[in-house]
This record gives C-alpha cells, sequence and structure tokens, in this order.
C-alpha cells in the first residue's frame, strides 16, 4: 500500500483572503446544480486559469449553490418546498465534487456559498443551525433573504398566486436572521455571510436600498439586491451601496426579464464587487436535454446527440473515472 500523506489534502481556497486581496477585481460566482457540474466547473476554470486566460478584472472564482437549482434538482420550482437537509446534502455534494476535481487537477477548490434562503426556520437558533450544518459541509459564505419564510419564491419571478413578495421588516431580518448568521460567521475562521432583499419589486428601489443599507451596517459581508429592472437601476445601486465595506453582489439569470443582462467585465465597470450566474449552466444542459428527448421520440437521436466522438471519454475523465482507478491502484500489493 502507498502511504501518500498528501494525497488526499487539497485544502480549499480562503474567500476571505480572496476578498482582502482582490484589489478592486470582480469576483465571478458560479451556480451549479450536481457533482458533475461542479467537477465540470472546476476543470474550465483550472484550463482558463492554466492558460492564462483568466481578464485582469476577475479577482477570483467562487462555485455557488443555487436554492432554485436545488429545488429543480427535485423536480420542484422555487417556492419553498425544499428543506435544510436537502441545501446541506446539495452542499455536501458539491463539496466531495470539487475536492475530487482539485485533487485530479493538484491545484485547490474554489470557495463555495451556499444559498440558504430564510434560514429554515423561524427562530435565530434555526439560522445558527442552518449556518453550521452547510458550513460543515463546506460553505465559505451564505446567503439569507428578507422574505417572509412561508411562500417564498424565486427572486425572478412574482410571489406565491402571482403575487408581491412579503417580506418581513428590517429589524426582523437583522435581529433574527443576519445576526445569528454573522454570530456563528464570526466564530468561524473563513465564513462570510451575504444579506438579500427582494424589497424592489414590490417596495420600489428605495425601500430595497434602504433595506441594503441596514444590512450592510448591521455587519453584512455583501449585500445583494433582487432583480433590478434596468441599466439606471443597476448602476444606482453600485453607486449608492460603494460607501460600505460590504461587497456589493449583481445576479444575473439568463431569460429573467427582470434585470439586464451583463457580462462580468460590464458588472466591473458598474461598479460590483461580486457577479453572480445562478442557473446559466443549468439552463443550458437544460435546453440540450429537452431537443435530444424530443429528437429521441421522433426515432433520431443522433441528430441531437454530443457532435464530439470523444465527449464520452472526455466526460469520464472528467468525472474522475481514470482518478478512481488511480486511487485504487495505490492500494495494491
Amino acid at each position: 500500500m502507498t502511504d501518500s500523506r498528501n494525497e488526499w489534502n487539497a485544502p480549499r481556497r480562503s474567500l476571505r483572503r480572496m476578498v482582502e486581496e482582490r484589489d478592486g477585481r470582480l469576483l465571478v460566482a458560479a451556480g451549479v446544480g450536481s457533482g458533475a457540474e461542479a467537477r465540470t466547473l472546476h476543470h474550465a476554470l483550472s484550463d482558463m486559469e492554466e492558460a492564462g486566460r483568466i481578464p485582469d478584472y476577475v479577482g477570483g472564482f467562487l462555485t455557488y449553490v443555487s436554492g432554485y437549482l436545488c429545488a429543480a434538482a427535485h423536480g420542484l420550482p422555487d417556492l419553498g418546498y425544499i428543506l435544510r437537509t436537502e441545501i446541506v446534502r446539495q452542499t455536501d455534494v458539491i463539496e466531495q465534487a470539487t475536492w475530487m476535481a482539485a485533487l485530479d487537477r493538484h491545484n485547490a477548490p474554489y470557495p463555495i456559498g451556499v444559498d440558504i434562503d430564510t434560514g429554515y426556520g423561524n427562530e435565530p437558533s434555526a439560522v445558527v443551525l442552518s449556518c453550521r450544518q452547510v458550513h460543515k459541509q463546506g460553505a465559505a459564505y451564505v446567503q439569507i433573504e428578507d422574505q417572509y419564510a412561508i411562500n417564498k419564491s424565486c427572486g425572478h419571478m412574482a410571489g406565491a398566486r402571482g403575487t408581491g413578495k412579503p417580506l418581513v421588516d428590517v429589524e426582523e431580518m437583522i435581529a433574527t436572521r443576519l445576526a445569528p448568521a454573522l454570530s456563528f460567521a464570526r466564530a468561524q475562521e473563513d465564513l462570510l455571510v451575504a444579506a438579500r432583499t427582494d424589497a424592489l419589486s414590490t417596495l420600489g428601489l428605495g425601500e430595497a436600498l434602504r433595506r441594503a443599507h441596514a444590512y450592510a451596517a448591521a455587519g453584512a459581508d455583501m449585500v445583494f439586491i433582487e432583480a433590478p429592472d434596468s441599466d439606471a437601476q443597476l448602476r444606482r445601486i453600485a453607486d449608492e451601496l460603494a460607501e460600505h465595506r460590504a461587497l456589493t453582489i449583481a445576479n444575473m439569470v439568463e431569460g429573467s426579464t427582470h434585470t439586464p443582462y451583463k457580462t462580468p467585465r460590464e458588472l466591473h465597470a458598474l461598479g460590483f464587487d461580486v457577479a453572480l450566474y445562478p442557473v446559466g449552466a443549468f439552463l443550458c444542459g437544460q435546453e440540450a436535454v429537452a431537443r435530444y428527448f424530443k429528437a429521441l421520440a421522433a426515432g433520431t437521436p443522433g441528430d441531437a446527440g454530443p457532435t464530439d466522438p470523444d465527449f464520452f471519454a472526455r466526460f469520464n475523465r472528467t468525472i474522475g473515472r481514470q482518478q478512481g482507478e488511480r486511487w485504487n491502484g495505490l492500494f495494491d500489493d
């Protein structure tokens, strides 16, 4: 048996250090909906880094565990159906996949951000438990929001039954959600907290900004106004929140009618600190899946399958077939 003490160690890149050293550059977070997507992301970013093709305005990358994608993986919409156990399990899957990918590439896995919705419980202690459980599975930041816990909805969709999204008031958000999350995070070496407000769609930009200012003043490491609907709103958000130490997040959803779609370069030019692309890869995959199933139903599945004859072999390398065989070989007599 081979005794290799370093064979299993892949310390994750520190988000706190990434933030401290970014020097005005943009952090880019990409959402993944499965372990396969997480490994594909890690390999793609590693390829780009090794080739020296990362733009100079980018200061680092993050892997993002989305509540929307967690619900979608269960065949459900983002309407508050998933529980803490599902997001914890999803985080564990993503952490393990990226750990394995990093060992395969002999580099360090990227920090993980986790969407914990409204905290999965009405009491502050429930928020602490949510933070602890996803942190144990590898989360470097948690994102918590001010929607009312019942009938919450995706930020780029109408509320339950087509209504506006009910929100808790600022004081309750800070006292029962943000403060417990921050208290737990400050006791850890590398855990940050992002505070999101959904106030814009129902209460207007002024109230959304008031809430974001309050959350930043309360100690949030990042602030996030969901679904600005114009370039002017994006610009005003970036300008007005620049006064805070907290980083400002912009959320880009492909196909959404709520927020003008911007590239990372454009968001950096506007003054945002973090560019979040939570569902783009998943939506691309689902479009290809639907096309394949329709072709299969028509009797021509080959017309919609991968065009690269080496794709199957390459994908098996991505998800670790050769890696697993090499690991097994470490224990041959």
